[in-house]
């Protein structure tokens, strides 16, 4: 079926649902399918569409749970399964009052869930391809799923092929693209009880739910122009808040603009700055910014890039650096510690935020702190004396000998992927149908990660060798004074 925005437009509306179809329209966007654009010039502070809580489709507004067993409900507890097999159901059902929402959303994908072996490949060495989950999920599929489906014929026997594997896979990317996350009571969800292990209220979880319109607005970094406004709470833009104050909303989600939005210009929502392996892991489109004068050299890939360096790379480095390969063996105690102490063992590296980065400030660290912290525990013997001592973090200052573990450990992880540079940026320049959109998508996320490592890299071994300037002149400038104060000794005594 293709897409049909009058049928979205009208079976939102009959759910209670309230939008400006005068304001925007839906229409394809290149390289993102489905998008909002704004038919005439908006103001920042307009609301564009507000969606009751009753409207979201989550496990509990749907009528289905009541339908289950309390033991065929429970047994799907955990990840995306009640969600899912939530939406296989309304999706098969013709009086569903989500029916037109989910008739209209998309039911292919080109993110790397669908991809074939050799264009998985192509990922190797980048931070999606461990998330890809394709296994993981057709195991939840076949262990929680499947029982209840073929438990209740009554149920789900009507239209089978609402209820397959592959179908199980279109609703989990659509999930995984187009959710959003919300608190569980908001959800429809019952409220936390208990208390915690320090004698409070147990916080209440955040749950994934699909938002029928709001989901139509694409992302892009540093684009957005608009965002979802939780109605009933305090904001701090209080035009906003007033704004759907004065459209007289109920409880629900209100999309707002937040800039001037010119005709013809695609709606964002804010959904942070996704690095491009994200982008392609949950959308299946890069936002690749690249031109001809840039592949010529570098391909700028996307600010919001990020790489991840897991924690067994850094320990490898640092036995590199160290001279000792059973260091691997010893630092399992340091490790462990560290662990212990719930500190995570995966660090992000991305480029510094250009509005808080000053060419003059100093405080700009060249590493994650945490990162530093790491390295100065598994490389600095007096470290972690201290912190088995006090029980405290090593500092996050960096010296020559951790930023070396550091550059080390970036190294180990550029060379993770197969291609070369120059094999990437062949790709990326070659615009000919030769190349598919998959291979190609895959190497502008490597030239983004190569990209961000080479820069950290380059920051590290800077910022390394500065310090090792600076203590090779203050051990000179303690020379000189030693030497000094010997020969006016020297002097004295010959007096």
């Amino acid at each position: 079926m293709t897409f049909d925005a009058t049928d979205l437009v009208n079976s939102f509306r009959a759910a209670g649902a309230w939008i400006d179809d005068g304001a925007m329209d839906l229409v394809p966007v290149p390289g993102m399918g489905m998008g909002a654009v704004a038919k005439r010039r908006i103001e920042p502070h307009t609301p564009l569409f507000h969606i009751p809580l009753n409207y979201l489709l989550s496990p509990w507004t749907s009528d289905l749970r009541n339908l289950l067993s309390p033991a065929e409900w429970e047994s799907l507890e955990g990840g995306w399964a009640r969600l899912i097999l939530v939406m296989m159901w309304e999706e098969s059902r013709p009086e569903s009052r989500w029916g037109g929402y989910l008739r209209n959303m998309p039911r292919e994908f080109d993110s790397p869930m669908f991809w074939g072996d050799s264009d998985r490949a192509e990922l190797k060495g980048t931070d999606i391809e461990d998330r890809i989950g394709r296994e993981d999920a057709e195991a939840e599929y076949t262990g929680k799923m499947a029982p209840v489906i073929a438990a209740r014929p009554d149920l789900f026997a009507a239209a089978a092929h609402h209820f397959t594997l592959d179908a199980f896979h279109v609703q989990g990317s659509r999930i995984l693209s187009r959710s959003f996350t919300i608190p569980q009571t908001r959800a429809g969800g019952p409220p936390p009880e208990g208390v915690d292990e320090d004698g409070d209220d147990e916080e209440e979880a955040e749950v994934a739910v699909m938002v029928p319109m709001a989901d139509m607005l694409n992302a892009a970094y540093e684009r957005d122009n608009a965002r979802l406004f939780t109605d009933g709470e305090d904001d701090e833009d209080d035009e906003a808040a007033a704004a759907v104050g004065e459209q007289k909303f109920g409880e629900g989600y209100t999309m707002i603009t937040t800039k001037v939005i010119e005709a013809g210009e695609q709606i964002y929502n804010t959904y942070a700055s996704p690095p491009n392996s994200e982008l392609l892991r949950k959308y299946g489109h890069i936002a690749s910014r690249l031109t001809a004068e840039e592949i010529g050299g570098w391909a700028f890939g996307n600010a919001g890039d990020e790489v991840e360096i897991s924690g067994d790379i850094v320990v490898a480095a640092a036995a590199e650096l160290l001279g000792q390969p059973s260091f691997v063996d010893v630092a399992a105690e340091r490790v462990d510690w560290w662990l212990e102490e719930g500190q995570e063992d995966v660090f992000g590296l991305s480029f510094p935020d250009p509005d808080e980065e000053d060419d003059d400030d100093d405080d700009v660290p060249v590493a994650p702190p945490a990162l530093i912290a790491f390295a100065r525990l598994l490389s600095r013997d007096e470290d972690w004396a201290r912190a088995e001592k006090r029980g405290k973090l090593p500092h996050t200052n960096p010296d020559p000998t951790s930023l070396g573990v550091i550059a080390r450990a970036i190294r180990l992880r550029a060379a993770r992927y197969p291609q070369t540079l120059e094999a990437d940026l062949a790709v990326v320049a070659d615009q000919s149908p030769a190349i598919r959109l998959n291979v190609r998508n895959a190497a502008v996320v490597r030239l983004g990660e190569k990209r961000l490592l080479a820069s950290t890299l380059r920051a590290v071994e800077a910022e390394k060798t500065r310090l090792e300037d600076k203590e090779k002149a203050r051990e000179t400038a303690d020379g000189k004074r030693k030497a000094a104060a010997k020969k006016d000794t020297s002097v004295k005594r010959r007096k």
